[in-house]
């Protein structure tokens, strides 16, 4: 099914839970059943419904994460919401509101990202270089797979 880019998705009424029915553009369904809610939901930053979701194509929310047509369209909503969301934050301030302590292992979180950044000071995101940027959102794609 990889490769495919879907018109629109909704939560599946039957069968195993949090599973995702997807519909082509010619009206074929298709179910992702199984694997992490981003795989599921073609979104590999876990983002919610918004602005930035829905600025970026999402079709359709499940379990609280909004869902995309395709892994590329999850992933630029993944990079637009680093830059527009959370440029203007600190590490310790982005990963606060992405991953919040009520939800999330925030701290460990927060030392994962420095270390595989090498930023650990108060410098905002959108003063990153482009390859401490591309070790942020890599690092976040491995957050959202742990």
């Amino acid at each position: 099914m990889s490769g495919l880019t879907f018109i629109k998705a909704r939560k599946a009424r039957k069968g195993p839970g949090r599973s995702i029915i997807y519909t082509t553009g010619d009206g074929t369904e298709c179910k992702y059943s199984g694997g992490d809610p981003a795989w599921r939901s073609n979104n590999p930053g876990n983002l919610v419904p918004g602005k930035i979701s829905k600025r970026n194509g999402a079709i359709g929310v499940a379990g609280g994460f909004a869902i995309f047509p395709d892994y590329e369209a999850g992933h630029r909503a993944l990079l637009d919401s680093l830059k527009a969301s959370h440029g203007n934050k600190s590490l310790q301030d982005m990963i606060t509101v992405f991953a919040p302590p009520s939800e999330s292992k925030t701290k460990r979180y927060l030392r994962f990202l420095r270390a595989k950044t090498g930023v650990s000071d108060n410098r905002k995101i959108a003063d990153f270089s482009s390859a401490e940027f591309e070790k942020l959102w890599r690092a976040i794609l491995r957050l959202a797979d742990s």
